[in-house]
């Protein structure tokens, strides 16, 4: 008998970057298999659909998880959100194509990153809200991100934060509230006609409350 020569492992520590590739990866395969159970063929009696309920649930709840873990990851900085995490998401929530699917995360990116890297990726964030689907209510969207950047405001006003000696935050909230013009500008062209005129009416209302 032959021995074969012993090969040496080298281990490699982990990086933070495995790290959110792999939560990213986990996240949008459940959310795959989430938006897959409804559609699963089978009979329609009130126990399976009480079933498929639950298992729903449970998912969702897995899925709005990873996105919870991204945001607690350390050495992830608002850059690496912006350019390596964020697109990431909203590609997938744009190509889902599940409304339900697409309000949930919508807002579990509102609620779960820091008000930080809001302030700088708000752009890209508002750019996904057009490719939305027709279900989907954006303007609770908007207006929840409204309602958390301006919580971000007044508590930096009344806290009196000495690093905004040059007026950065100010400057900012009022190109933040550019951006959202511009966000409802589209949301309105790509929608048309479809759109009801008390949600366009609504819309600009929270415009309006967010300028004052």
């Amino acid at each position: 008998m032959v021995d074969l020569p012993s090969v040496k492992m080298k281990s490699r520590e982990g990086t933070v970057v495995d790290s959110y590739e792999f939560i990213l990866r986990n996240l949008i395969e459940m959310n795959r298999l989430w938006i897959r159970i409804q559609h699963m063929p089978g009979d329609r009696t009130k126990e399976t659909k009480r079933r498929r309920e639950r298992e729903r649930n449970d998912l969702r709840i897995l899925v709005g998880s990873n996105l919870n873990r991204l945001s607690q990851l350390e050495g992830i900085s608002a850059h690496t959100y912006g350019s390596k995490i964020l697109p990431r998401i909203l590609e997938e929530i744009a190509i889902c194509r599940d409304p339900l699917a697409q309000a949930y995360l919508m807002d579990c990116i509102i609620q779960v990153f820091p008000d930080e890297y809001h302030l700088e990726t708000l752009e890209v964030f508002l750019g996904v809200c057009p490719r939305l689907r027709e279900k989907v209510n954006v303007r609770t969207i908007l207006q929840n991100m409204m309602q958390r950047l301006l919580h971000y405001y007044q508590e930096a006003t009344l806290s009196n934060d000495e690093e905004d000696t040059n007026d950065v935050k100010q400057a900012m909230a009022i190109h933040s509230f550019d951006m959202f013009e511009s966000c409802i500008q589209r949301y309105f062209e790509a929608r048309g006609m479809n759109i009801p005129p008390r949600d366009i009416i609504r819309l600009q209302g929270c415009l309006l409350n967010y300028a004052l």
